[in-house]
This record gives C-alpha cells, sequence and structure tokens, in this order.
C-alpha cells in the first residue's frame, strides 16, 4: 500500500510543478504583432510586465497556502484509505455493481453502433471494427437471452398449471373400470331405484 501512496505523491507533484510555473513573458512574435498593431488596440508592454509580476506573485502565495505538505498528505491519506477499502471490498466478494435491467435491450441501444469520431483524432480501423463486432454481439447476445427468459417463464407456467393435476387426489378421481369413482356411482343407481 505504501506503493499506491508514493505513486499518488509523485502524481499530485508533478501536477503541482506544472501549476507553480511563472507565466512567462509574451514571444517576441507575438510583441511584434503588438506592436504593428493600431495604437488604439495595443497594449502597452508596461502593463504585460506589470499583470504578469503580479499574477505570478499571487500565484505563489496561492500555491503555498492551497498546497502545503499537510493538505497533501491529507488527501493522500483519505485516497490511500480509500483505496485500501476498494480492496477490501473486492477480496470480500463486496463488490458493488450498478445494477441494468436486463430485461430490456435499451441498454445495448444507448451504445452507438459505431464509435463516434472525436475531433481530429485517429483511430485504427481495426479498433472500429471491433467495437462495432461486440456491440453487435451483445445486442444478440441480449437478444437470445430476453428469448431464454421469455421461454423460462412460460414453462414455469405451464409446470404451475399442471402442478394440481399432478397429486394423487386427481388419480382417485380419474374414471376407470376399478376406481373409486366407479363404485360410488354404482351406489347411486341402487340408491335411486
Amino acid at each position: 500500500m505504501e506503493n499506491y501512496y508514493n505513486h499518488k505523491q509523485a502524481f499530485i507533484e508533478s501536477q503541482i510543478r506544472l501549476l507553480e510555473q511563472e507565466f512567462l513573458k509574451p514571444s517576441e512574435t507575438w510583441l511584434s504583432k503588438v506592436t504593428e498593431s493600431p495604437a488604439e488596440e495595443r497594449i502597452p508592454l508596461a502593463v504585460v510586465d506589470t499583470v504578469l509580476s503580479k499574477l505570478n506573485q499571487n500565484n505563489r502565495k496561492h500555491y503555498v497556502q492551497i498546497f502545503n505538505r499537510q493538505s497533501m498528505r491529507q488527501i493522500l491519506e483519505q485516497l490511500q484509505f480509500i483505496y485500501e477499502q476498494k480492496c477490501k471490498d473486492a477480496l470480500e466478494g463486496h463488490i458493488r455493481v450498478e445494477k441494468k435491467d436486463y430485461n430490456n435491450i435499451k441498454w445495448i441501444e444507448s451504445f452507438p453502433e459505431e464509435w463516434p469520431q472525436l475531433g481530429n483524432l485517429e483511430y485504427d480501423q481495426e479498433e472500429l471494427d471491433k467495437y462495432a463486432d461486440s456491440r453487435s454481439r451483445v445486442y444478440q447476445i441480449q437478444k437470445n437471452y430476453i428469448t431464454m427468459k421469455e421461454k423460462c417463464e412460460y414453462y414455469k407456467n405451464l409446470r404451475d398449471a399442471l402442478l394440481p393435476l399432478n397429486k394423487s387426489t386427481i388419480q382417485q378421481n380419474l374414471v376407470a373400470k376399478n376406481a373409486p369413482v366407479i363404485n360410488e356411482i354404482n351406489k347411486m343407481r341402487i340408491l335411486c331405484k
């Protein structure tokens, strides 16, 4: 678990180092474009320097207050506690899984048939085909599951309907040559005469 703590600490410290970097003075190309623009649109370079120095000074104060060692340690200890709790729960089989209504095919239909193209990111065609194939397989499996579940319900209902017929009291009342019902009918005939 100490490795987890150190790993997270290294990650957070690297992110803080990125945030602590000072704002840089604008590049020469940007400054040349500013000096070429009309006078009413120009920002005086002294103002740019003043704003940058104030921002850098305020940021340093802010980082010292927010990202001090004590608060960092507290956050890391909380993260480690949650991580250990999740590991313990997983080992004991107490994993919390969000339940979906698998009797309905809508949850699969909520996923797009093809992987959405985001911006200018390049996707490997093999991976795109793999996604589409996986989605269609899951869709087909879900349809088969729903069909089997409906069949199972039908057979359960049929079994429940036939269950009373399986009892021995029905067997006694069936009409056969030596059945007790025949003897009773014969007795009734004699009494009615």
